[in-house]
C-alpha cells in the first residue's frame, strides 16, 4: 500500500487560511491547545487536534476534512501525536503586534499652528520668489490679510485653516492674480489636510519676508521692491540657461545620417527670394483655379487698387487656405510680398491690384486685343518645377551624386528581374494623393518589398528625391521603372490644330493675278451688278481724313466689300495704289475714283459733248475661253443654228421652262435635251456642242452651267446680220 504523497503548497495553502482568519479576529491559537496538553511537553493526539482545529475552531478557519488531514499529517511526529508548538510558531510569526509598539507621533506636530510641508529644493526656491513677490504687493497696497482669512473660518468653523475654495477667493478679491501653476505650488506647501490651508502659517510667511525686506533696505518709499536692487527677481519664472545653438545647427550636423525622423530634427524652413514666393503662390493659383481678386476686392470698397497692410495679410491667409491642397505662407514670405507692393505714397497701404496683375500672369497676359499675333507660353511645365523643387543636384559633389545613381540603379535592377510593383504600395501611403509619403514610409515601401539597401544610399535617395513636401515618389518611380511614359493624348491633338491652324504659304502669283487690268474689271463687275459702294467701307478707317489707310485695313475693307479677291490679287492692288508718300499706306480715294468709272466719267464738266458710257460687267473667264480654232468651230455652228431663228423653233420657252428659278442658266443635260426638242441638235456635232457650252458656261455652285439668255441673244444677232440671197 502506497503512502499519499504530501505536496508542501497545500499545506502551506492551509496554514495560510489559517493566519487570515486568526489575524481578522485577533485570538491567539495556542490558547486553545494548552489545556490539552497537561504535561506541557508540546505533543497531543491527534483526536484533540482535530476536536480543535475542526470543531471549536471549525466555523471560524473554516478548513475541510482533507485539509485538516493533511495538516495533521504534516506536523505528526513518529509516535503518532500531532507537535501542535510548531504549528503555532508558524501561525503566529507572521502576526504583527501592534499593541507591543511604542506610539511615533503625539499628535503634537499636527497642532502645530506653524506647520507646513517639506518641498524639494527647486520648489523651495520657487516659492521664496513666489512668496517675496506677493508680499511686495501687499506691503505696496497696505493691506491687512487675516481679516480676510479670519471671516471664512467662522464659517466654516476651523481652527487656523481655510478651505483651498475660500483661499483662491481671498487672492481674487484682493487682486493677487496667480497662475495655476503658483497656486498649486502655495496648496502643497500649506496644505493642512485633503481639502483646508493652514493661513496662519501662510501670513506669517508673508510678514517674515515684508520684514527682512524692510530690515535690509530693499524696499523703496512706495513700498515696492527697487529697481537698483541687483537681486530683484522680475517673475516667479527661473530664466532658461541660453541655448545658442536652436535653429542655428542642423540636426543632420549632430546626428550624421537620419535613421528616426522626428519633427524636432528637421532643419528649419529657410525664407525664400521674393520671386520663389511669388512662383510658388502662382502654381498654387494655377493647380486649383483661384481667382485672386475675390480674395481681396471685398476690402476695397472705393476700388482704389489699395487696402491695408492688415486686410491685404487676411487675403493672403485666405488665398492659401483654398484649394484641394492648403499652402503655407510663412511671417517672413508674407512680409517680404508685403513690402514689395507697398503704396510709395501710404505705407500702411498695399497694392493689391499690381499683386493680383502679376499672379495672373500664370494664365494669360494683359491686353493680348492690342497684341492678337502674340503667342501665349504655355506654364505648365515651369510651374511644375516649382511643385518638385529640391536640392539643386548640381551642386553636389560627384561622389554623393554617382552614389545615387549606383543606388537608383540597383533599385530598377531588382524591380526589374523581380517584377516588383512599389506603385501600390506608395499609394497606401499616401492618403493625400499629392504624390509624396514621408522619409520613414519610402524606407518602410522599399523594406516591405525586399529592396535592401545601405544607409548611404537611402540618404542619397532622400537628398535627391525629397523636397518639402516629403519623398516624391513620383518621380523617383518615374526614375526607376523601365515602363515608358506615355505621350498624352493631348500633345498629339495640339499639334493637330497648330497644323490646322498654321498660315498656309503663298503660292506665287499666277499671269492673271497680276494683271491689275483684269482685277479692276473683276471689281467692276461685281460693283455694277451689287451696287457696293466702297467709299462706305474704306472711310471708316481713315479717322483723321488723310485720304490714306493703312495695308491692313484696306485689306479689311476689300474682305467686307466681298469683292472675293485671292491674297495675291490684294497685293497687286495695294502695290498699284500704294501712297507715294508713305508706303506702307494705300491711296484709297485714288482707287475709289478708278472703279467708280463703271457708273459715270470724272470731270465732265472739261468736256460736256462727251456722252458717258456705262461699264458692262462681262462673265468671261478662263473657263470659257476659246482658242483660234474653237473660234472657228463656234462660228460654224452658230451659223448654223441661227438658220432656225426662235420665232420658228420657240426654243426659249423650251429653256425657260428648264429654268425653274429664272437664274438665267441650265444645266448642260437641260439644254441638250432643249436642242434634240427643237430638232436643232441634228444641225450640229457633238464637238461643236462641246465648244458652245464651252463658250457660254457660267460657274454657278460647283458645276458649270449654260447662259441661255447669251446664246439665244447671240442667235438673235446672227438671224438679224445675216445677208439675206432670195435666190
Amino acid at each position: 500500500m502506497h503512502c499519499k504523497t504530501l505536496k508542501l503548497g497545500d499545506v502551506w495553502r492551509t496554514c495560510n487560511k489559517i493566519r487570515a482568519a486568526i489575524f481578522r479576529i485577533g485570538i491567539n491559537l495556542s490558547e486553545y491547545f494548552k489545556p490539552l496538553d497537561p504535561h506541557k511537553n508540546c505533543l497531543i493526539s491527534e483526536s484533540k487536534f482535530i476536536s480543535v482545529i475542526h470543531g471549536q475552531l471549525g466555523g471560524t478557519i473554516g478548513l475541510s476534512q482533507q485539509e485538516v488531514a493533511e495538516l495533521a499529517d504534516y506536523f505528526r511526529v513518529p509516535d503518532g501525536r500531532i507537535y501542535y508548538k510548531q504549528l503555532c510558531d508558524v501561525i503566529n510569526d507572521s502576526v504583527p503586534q501592534f499593541g507591543e509598539n511604542s506610539p511615533i507621533i503625539t499628535g503634537l506636530e499636527w497642532e502645530d499652528p506653524m506647520h507646513t510641508n517639506r518641498l524639494s529644493i527647486s520648489e523651495e526656491r520657487r516659492l521664496n520668489v513666489l512668496l517675496t513677490k506677493i508680499a511686495s504687493l501687499v506691503n505696496m497696497k497696505k493691506m491687512i490679510l487675516r481679516p480676510y482669512f479670519q471671516d471664512y473660518e467662522l464659517v466654516s468653523k476651523n481652527n487656523g485653516t481655510v478651505t483651498i475654495a475660500h483661499f483662491a477667493r481671498i487672492m481674487a478679491y484682493l487682486g493677487i492674480l496667480l497662475s495655476a501653476d503658483d497656486f498649486n505650488l502655495l496648496v502643497k506647501k500649506y496644505l493642512k489636510d485633503s481639502y483646508s490651508l493652514n493661513y496662519i502659517a501662510f501670513l506669517h510667511s508673508i510678514d517674515e519676508v515684508i520684514q527682512y525686506l524692510d530690515r535690509n533696505g530693499i524696499l523703496d518709499l512706495s513700498g515696492d521692491i527697487m529697481a537698483i536692487f541687483p537681486g530683484r527677481v522680475i517673475n516667479a519664472e527661473l530664466p532658461k540657461l541660453p541655448r545658442p545653438e536652436i535653429g542655428k545647427t542642423m540636426a543632420s550636423k549632430l546626428f550624421g545620417k537620419q535613421t528616426i525622423f522626428h519633427p524636432s530634427l528637421k532643419d528649419p524652413k529657410k525664407i525664400e527670394h521674393i520671386l520663389t514666393t511669388m512662383a510658388m503662390i502662382q502654381e498654387h493659383v494655377f493647380r486649383n483655379r483661384l481667382r485672386v481678386n475675390t480674395f481681396f476686392k471685398h476690402f476695397d470698397l472705393l476700388n482704389s487698387g489699395r487696402i491695408t497692410v492688415g486686410q491685404f495679410h487676411r487675403g493672403l491667409d485666405a488665398l492659401a487656405v483654398n484649394g484641394k491642397q492648403r499652402f503655407f505662407l510663412s511671417l517672413p514670405d508674407v512680409q517680404a510680398i508685403i513690402n514689395q507692393y507697398r503704396d510709395p505714397c501710404d505705407p500702411t497701404r498695399v497694392c493689391w491690384k499690381t499683386f493680383e496683375d502679376d499672379i495672373d500672369h500664370v494664365f494669360t497676359i494683359k491686353e493680348l486685343e492690342k497684341t492678337p499675333s502674340l503667342k501665349v507660353p504655355i506654364k505648365d511645365a515651369e510651374h511644375n518645377k516649382y511643385m518638385f523643387r529640391g536640392k539643386d543636384w548640381q551642386s553636389v559633389n560627384t561622389e554623393h551624386r554617382s552614389l545615387c545613381e549606383d543606388a537608383v540603379y540597383k533599385v530598377k535592377q531588382k524591380i526589374i528581374h523581380r517584377r516588383i510593383l512599389l506603385k501600390p504600395m506608395f499609394k497606401d501611403f499616401d492618403k493625400h494623393n499629392n504624390g509624396h509619403v514621408s522619409l520613414n514610409q519610402m524606407r518602410q515601401a522599399l523594406n516591405s518589398n525586399g529592396i535592401l539597401l545601405s544607409d548611404d544610399e537611402l540618404f542619397a535617395l532622400e537628398e535627391r528625391f525629397k523636397n518639402d513636401m516629403g519623398f516624391n515618389y513620383v518621380w523617383f518611380l518615374t526614375e526607376v521603372e523601365p515602363k515608358p511614359a506615355d505621350e498624352p493624348l493631348y500633345v498629339g491633338f495640339l499639334e493637330d490644330m497648330k497644323r490646322l491652324n498654321a498660315e498656309k504659304s503663298r503660292k506665287p502669283p499666277t499671269r492673271q493675278e497680276k494683271d491689275i487690268v483684269q482685277i479692276i474689271a473683276k471689281i467692276k463687275g461685281k460693283l455694277v451688278r451689287e451696287r457696293i459702294r466702297v467709299l462706305d467701307f474704306m472711310k471708316d478707317f481713315d479717322q483723321c481724313n488723310e485720304q490714306v489707310i493703312s495695308r491692313i485695313n484696306f485689306h479689311r475693307a476689300l474682305l467686307t466689300c466681298g469683292f472675293e479677291l485671292s491674297c495675291n490679287e490684294i497685293e497687286t492692288l495695294m502695290d498699284v495704289f500704294a501712297s507715294p508718300l508713305r508706303r506702307e499706306c494705300v491711296d484709297y480715294r485714288r482707287f475709289v475714283d478708278v472703279i467708280e468709272e463703271a457708273f459715270t466719267q470724272p470731270c465732265l464738266e472739261r468736256a460736256p459733248l462727251i456722252v458717258p458710257i456705262q461699264h458692262v460687267p462681262t462673265k468671261d473667264c478662263e473657263k470659257n475661253f476659246l482658242n483660234f480654232d474653237e473660234r472657228l468651230v463656234l462660228g460654224v455652228a452658230m451659223q448654223k443654228l441661227s438658220k432656225k431663228p426662235d420665232l420658228q423653233m420657240n426654243l426659249s420657252s423650251v429653256l425657260k421652262d428648264y429654268d425653274k428659278t429664272n437664274c438665267g442658266t441650265v444645266s448642260r443635260t437641260h439644254f441638250l435635251k432643249a436642242l434634240t426638242l427643237r430638232g436643232m441638235y441634228n444641225l450640229i456635232s457633238n464637238k461643236e456642242f462641246d465648244v458652245i457650252c464651252k463658250s457660254f458656261s457660267f460657274e454657278r455652285g460647283m458645276r458649270n452651267e449654260v447662259d441661255y439668255r447669251a446664246f439665244m441673244k447671240a442667235l438673235d444677232i446672227l438671224y438679224a446680220t445675216d445677208k439675206y440671197n432670195p435666190f
